[in-house]
C-alpha cells in the first residue's frame, strides 16, 4: 500500500451531518402505519355496525380485508377474519336471544371472509415478489449482487449533492482486479465468472450497510462512504487483504488466488462534482497499477495523518 503526493486541503465545516434513514427504519415506520390504518378501519367498520344496529351491512368488513390482504398478506386477512369473528360473538352476546337464521349468515359470512382473506393474501404476497425480485434485477448486477453501474451513478450523485449542501465527508474507492484478462485467458471465462461473484461476496461481507458497493464494469468496483479519506484508506486495506486471502477454487482441484488494486479519493472543497470525485479515483488507482499492483494510493489532494503517508508491503 502506498499514498502519494499528499497536500493540504482546505477544511470543510459542514453545516450539519446528513443523516439518511436505514432502510430497516423506513419500512418500520411504513409498517406502523400500516397497522394504525388497518385498525383503524376495523374499529370505524364495528363501531358503525354496533352504534347503528344494522347488522345486514357487515360486508363493509371487505374494506378492512382489502387492506388486510395487500398490507400483511395471508396473516392479515386472518387476522381480520378473526376480529370479525369476535364482533359476531359480542354482537350476539349483547343481544340475546339470537336470531338462528342471522347467526347462521354470519358464520357462512365468516368462512367466505377468511377463503376469500387466504386467495387475496396470497396473490398480493405473488405480486410483493415478483415487484421486489424486478426491482431488484433493475438495481443490482446479476452475476456479482452489488449494485449496478447505472444505480451506482444515481446514488453518487444524490451523496454529493447532498455533501455540497450540508457538509460532511465522502470518500469513493475504485478497486480492479489484477490481471483479469490474463486470469480469464488461462482458467476461462466461467471461472472469470466465478471469481466476480466471490469479490462481490467479499465486499458485501466487509462493508457497512452504510456504504455502497458496485460494480462498475467489468473487473472494476466502487466503494462509496460516508468518511474521510483515512476512512477509505482502512476499507481499501481491509478490502485489498480480504481479496488477496480469498481461495477460488477451480475445475480439476486447481486452487488460485487473486489480488487487486485500489484507489482513494476524497470528496473535497477542491472537487467540482462526482466527474472530477471519479477521475481523482481513477487516478489513484492508476498510481497503484503502474506502482506494481496489490496496494492502495490515496489520490494526491487528500490530507491524511502523518504515520500514514508510508509505503507499506502489499
Amino acid at each position: 500500500m502506498r499514498v502519494v503526493g499528499k497536500t493540504n486541503r482546505r477544511g470543510v465545516s459542514p453545516v450539519r451531518k446528513t443523516m439518511s434513514l436505514h432502510p430497516d427504519v423506513v419500512e418500520r415506520r411504513v409498517t406502523v402505519r400500516r397497522v394504525v390504518a388497518l385498525t383503524g378501519a376495523l374499529v370505524g367498520v364495528s363501531a358503525v355496525l354496533l352504534v347503528a344496529g344494522l347488522l345486514y351491512l357487515w360486508p363493509l368488513f371487505i374494506f378492512p380485508l382489502l387492506l388486510s390482504a395487500v398490507f400483511f398478506f395471508e396473516l392479515g386477512s386472518l387476522l381480520v377474519a378473526g376480529w370479525v369473528g369476535g364482533f359476531f360473538v359480542a354482537y350476539f352476546a349483547l343481544r340475546q336471544p339470537a336470531d338462528p337464521g342471522t347467526a347462521r349468515q354470519a358464520i357462512i359470512g365468516l368462512a367466505a371472509f377468511s377463503l376469500a382473506g387466504l386467495v387475496l393474501g396470497r396473490v398480493q404476497r405473488d405480486q410483493h415478489h415478483l415487484r421486489k425480485l424486478l426491482a431488484a434485477t433493475s438495481l443490482t448486477d446479476r452475476l456479482t449482487g452489488l449494485y449496478n453501474y447505472g444505480t451506482f451513478v444515481d446514488y453518487l450523485h444524490n451523496e454529493v449533492t447532498k455533501t455540497d449542501r450540508y457538509g460532511g465527508e465522502l470518500t469513493l474507492i475504485m478497486f480492479d482486479l489484477d490481471h483479469f484478462k490474463r486470469f480469464n485467458d488461462r482458467h476461462g471465462h466461467e471461472a472469470g465468472n466465478d471469481l466476480l461473484r466471490r469479490v462481490g461476496a467479499t465486499l458485501q461481507s466487509v462493508v457497512r450497510e452504510a456504504d455502497m458497493a458496485a460494480r462498475y464494469g467489468g473487473e472494476e468496483f466502487a466503494l462509496l462512504l460516508r468518511g474521510d479519506a483515512q476512512n477509505g484508506l482502512e476499507l481499501a486495506e481491509r478490502v485489498r487483504r480480504a481479496i488477496e486471502t480469498t481461495a477460488l477454487d477451480l475445475r480439476g482441484g486447481e486452487i488460485v488466488y487473486v489480488t487487486a488494486s485500489a484507489g482513494v479519493a476524497p470528496y473535497d472543497s477542491s472537487c467540482d462534482g462526482e466527474t472530477t470525485l471519479i477521475e481523482r479515483a481513477d487516478q489513484a488507482l492508476y498510481e497503484s497499477k503502474a506502482a506494481g499492483r496489490n496496494q492502495v494510493t490515496v489520490h494526491a489532494s487528500a490530507e491524511l495523518p502523518e504515520h500514514l503517508s508510508i509505503t507499506l508491503s502489499a
